[in-house]
């Protein structure tokens, strides 16, 4: 049976922020991602500097199962104008059990209503090693560019689209 998912993105809060830190992907998939910690601390110094950075936490009703990290690019020049999927993460307890669409979705969700200005399409990158993130992109609807940047393929989703 089709277990039905409540995907909302939250705030990181004083109330969740350890329980994101202990959130881990698979030991193979560590090189690929980095941690949460690493991701907060981003989320601060880019904050301080005046960009706009969302850390959410990704809960399943009250469930906490993952992390996903949103900029909007106003000076970090790659992607002028539009919002950057920074990270992404589902816990290694709750992958492979489909969050990976309904987490898309409300990430999708979250840049239309334009938090922090208008923007034609959200963008990421990946390294080419990372088949199974790449899959799941490609499948959701994002293209490569054939842009490379620091040995990361770039690709966008074009926000225009109805989904």
């Amino acid at each position: 049976e089709r277990i039905i998912m409540s995907i909302c993105l939250k705030d990181i809060t004083i109330e969740n922020y350890f329980d994101v830190l202990n959130l881990e992907v698979h030991p193979n998939q560590r090189n690929f991602i980095a941690s949460n910690s690493i991701s907060l601390a981003e989320a601060y110094v880019y904050d301080k500097n005046g960009n706009f950075i969302a850390p959410l936490a990704v809960y399943d009703k009250e469930v906490l199962v993952g992390f996903v990290m949103i900029a909007y690019d106003r000076k970090i020049g790659i992607s002028k104008g539009n919002y950057l999927l920074f990270r992404f993460m589902i816990d290694k307890r709750f992958q492979g059990l489909g969050y990976f669409k309904p987490t898309m979705d409300a990430v999708i969700d979250f840049v239309r209503k334009e938090p922090a200005g208008k923007a034609t399409s959200l963008w990421l990158s990946y390294e080419p090693e990372n088949i199974q993130a790449r899959s799941c992109y490609l499948h959701y609807g994002f293209k490569e560019t054939g842009q490379v940047i620091e040995n990361e393929i770039v690709a966008i989703y074009d926000l225009t689209t109805k989904n």
